[in-house]
């Protein structure tokens, strides 16, 4: 632990200090923005999903762009997917009739066609003139391929991570590479699914129809060229808008290091598309500026097959072909926040490249972290030692204030994605570095530890994490715990026959012997709700015999309870019973509720386990009820199995144990002869609980079985019907 002294008498000077603190900061700061690791991705990410939602994209209705969709409608209407390709046919020759200038398919067509006649032949092996007849009708995929020969027609396919023996989809695009080889930058997919031959030489196009989303499941960014080995494929979007110009070749511009332009970085600078350069960035990718999702851009497949779609719609249009309806199609979710169909992300990248609204991450972005942490090492530094510290604080946050600003004109103006959030982030810990001496900052963490805990977790406990501080992980985190929830029977009716004065002492009484219990077992306070108490272990520092000590605990509680219920009793006083769960599972634990309000607690489903078997022994007659998941790392705790349980909300059962307190070994054994029959379905179950109930008219457990085995159940799997 570092004091004032222990600062004094080091031997590292003062001075070498306040420079060492600030040189880490800029080194790790900058070392991250390097290295990128997910958590400075999924940073950078937040920011740029943050200006999308502020300066959306504009929805230009101009664009000759329109989507014809399989969608529910149309399964209504024309019957389950797959539909047979001559209706594909169909469908082709009537927006080629109606003046689409190029229609691509978003589905694939790896196979043949299964309602064909040739392939419904193979399945009337004896009925040999029906087959005859059939070989006789044209197939579905022909008619599909006689249908490309109207018009302009683009296939997707999509790319496969994997090398297989499946032959590559054919290349339609021709790419001229101008500065360097574009392969070297471009990852490399082993292989792509490809459609039919038949149908591949029908197509005058072929596009990568792959979205890959960033770690948070976010498509951001497209690629707009693949590398399957030597070969290039143009991204399905890009294809459709070659095909639509009626290209042949795609210039794509590199610099590579040997020959790369000063100020620009080495890898794809954009690819020409006629007159046009679109901008890239190293490995070929652009960022799509999102807009809302607009229907306006959809017509119903039904609605065009019966001659309902409006030809004005269409004319001229590129025209896609893909599923939406519910559980048929793809889903991507946008930096918008909205989930919306596959296909719309090849929409609107034919959008972006028809508008030249593209965005590109800020490539100097580096060079900008680096030059400020400099100047403001130096400046701050300056300011802190010959001016007040309002000064400085207000220097610093002048400039956080201009990242800020600069990232939303750089969105909107230059297209440009710059993350300030990181840089300000950077710039706050360099300041804090400079500005807080060391003894100083260890001091804070010691009354914060001491203060934060004291409420919650049992003196000694508090005692340690200030004597290692290290072991505390501020922030919310995963772990697994034990909780042992507890909770008064009929306190609400004694509330009601009771003074005020008499009932806060009672209650104060009992939750002070409760609570001792909890500290004397090292678990720490979760929360209390009227007479209902919450212990967790294993937090915030953990406890490798957590399930030991919460059981334990449980135990301790009923008898305490038990005995503090008795003396009330005799008082004259009728206080209830206490009923107290105990589970064990993984939550999150943490700090939450800001800076007014601190609360250290655990979130998850395991909580709510222990409290629905705290509620569950109501029902059972019991008083504790143990899960399957602490008993199992409790092995030498003597415990009788309750059942498995399928708790009210939930599909999976767990099971449950009541641990043996007063039961004696006879009975015990009684017990578990007879649940090992209700486990086994016997008939005889029935007469075991019922013969067990007689003899032992003080266990509640046994006389439950006996209704419910009486009833008609069956088995030790129990649904709760209710909380």
């Amino acid at each position: 632990m570092v004091t004032r002294h222990s600062l004094r008498s080091s031997k590292l000077p003062g001075r070498l200090l306040r420079l060492l603190m600030p040189a880490i900061v800029v080194v790790v700061a900058l070392l991250i923005q390097l290295q990128e690791p997910q958590w400075r991705a999924r940073l950078r990410q937040n920011s740029f999903d943050e200006l999308q939602n502020r300066y959306p994209a504009s929805y230009a209705a101009e664009l000759p762009l329109r989507v014809v969709a399989i969608d529910d409608a149309s399964l209504e209407a024309l019957g389950q997917w797959p539909w047979p390709r001559s209706l594909l046919a169909n469908l082709v020759s009537r927006l080629f009739d109606l003046g689409a200038d190029v229609v691509i398919f978003d589905i694939f067509f790896a196979e043949a066609d299964r309602t064909s006649p040739q392939q419904v032949a193979a399945f009337w092996p004896q009925n040999h003139a029906l087959q005859q007849l059939l070989e006789t009708l044209p197939a579905h995929d022909q008619l599909l391929a006689q249908s490309f020969s109207h018009g302009k027609v683009v296939l997707g396919f999509p790319l496969e991570p994997v090398a297989n023996d499946t032959p590559l989809p054919l290349q339609r695009a021709r790419f001229l590479s101008f500065g360097g080889d574009a392969r070297h930058w471009l990852p490399s997919f082993g292989g792509g699914l490809a459609a039919l031959p038949l149908l591949s030489a029908g197509a005058v196009g072929s596009g990568a129809v792959s979205l890959i989303p960033d770690s948070d499941g976010v498509v951001r960014a497209i690629p707009l060229i693949s590398r399957i080995g030597t070969a290039l494929y143009p991204a399905l979007g890009l294809e459709a808008l070659r095909v639509f110009l009626d290209l042949d070749n795609l210039a794509i511009r590199v610099s590579a290091p040997d020959n790369q332009a000063p100020g620009v970085a080495a890898g794809i600078q954009g690819v020409e598309i006629d007159s046009a350069f679109v901008p890239t960035a190293s490995d070929g990718r652009i960022w799509l500026h999102y807009r809302n999702f607009h229907p306006e851009r959809y017509i119903s497949a039904e609605a065009v097959l019966a001659g309902r779609a409006d030809a004005a719609a269409l004319q001229g249009h590129i025209v896609y072909i893909g599923a939406t309806a519910k559980g048929l199609g793809d889903t991507i979710y946008t930096p918008l926040g909205e989930a919306v169909p596959g296909i719309e992300g090849h929409l609107q990248l034919s959008e972006a490249l028809l508008s030249g609204d593209i965005l590109l991450p800020a490539a100097w972005e580096s060079d900008l972290l680096t030059l400020l942490l400099l100047l403001e090492w130096v400046l701050l530094a300056w300011m802190l030692a010959r001016l007040r510290p309002i000064w400085s604080v207000l220097q610093a946050a002048v400039v956080v204030v201009t990242l800020f600003v600069a990232a939303g004109w750089l969105f909107v103006a230059q297209q440009i994605l710059f993350d300030p959030l990181y840089p300000a982030l950077a710039l706050l810990l360099l300041f804090l570095s400079l500005a807080l001496p060391r003894y100083l900052q260890t001091e804070r963490e010691q009354r914060w530890i001491s203060t934060a805990f004291s409420r919650y977790v049992s003196p000694n406990r508090v005692k340690y994490l200030q004597e290692h501080p290290h072991q505390l992980e501020l922030g919310g985190s995963y772990r697994e715990c034990s909780f042992v929830m507890s909770d008064l029977q009929g306190f609400t009716s004694l509330m009601e026959k009771h003074e005020p004065a008499l009932l806060s002492d009672l209650i104060n009484e009992y939750l002070d012997g409760m609570i001792a219990i909890a500290f004397r077992h090292e678990g720490t306070l979760d929360r209390i709700v009227g007479d209902a108490v919450a212990v967790m272990f294993s937090a915030p520092v953990a406890q490798p015999d957590h399930a030991a000590r919460a059981l334990a605990c449980a135990l301790e509680m009923d008898r305490f309870a038990m005995a503090f219920s008795q003396r009330k009793q005799q008082a004259g006083i009728p206080f209830g019973l206490t009923r107290i769960g105990v589970n064990t599972g993984i939550v999150m634990v943490g700090n939450f509720g800001g800076k007014a309000m601190l609360d250290y607690r655990a979130l998850g489903d395991a909580i709510n386990t222990a409290a629905r078997l705290e509620t569950i022994n109501a029902k059972l007659g019991t008083r504790i009820c143990v899960s399957g998941a602490t008993m199992a790392q409790c092995p030498h705790c003597a415990a009788r199995p309750i059942g498995e349980l399928v708790l009210k909300g939930k599909s999976e059962a767990i099971s449950a144990f009541d641990p043996l307190l007063e039961v004696q070994s006879q009975q015990c054994n009684a017990y578990l002869a007879a649940y090992q029959l209700m486990k086994d379905e016997s008939e005889a179950a029935v007469e075991a609980f019922q013969t067990l109930a007689l003899n032992y008219p003080n266990d509640p457990l046994a006389s439950y079985h006996a209704k419910r085995l009486v009833a008609g159940e069956k088995g030790c799997r129990m649904v709760m019907t209710s909380k």
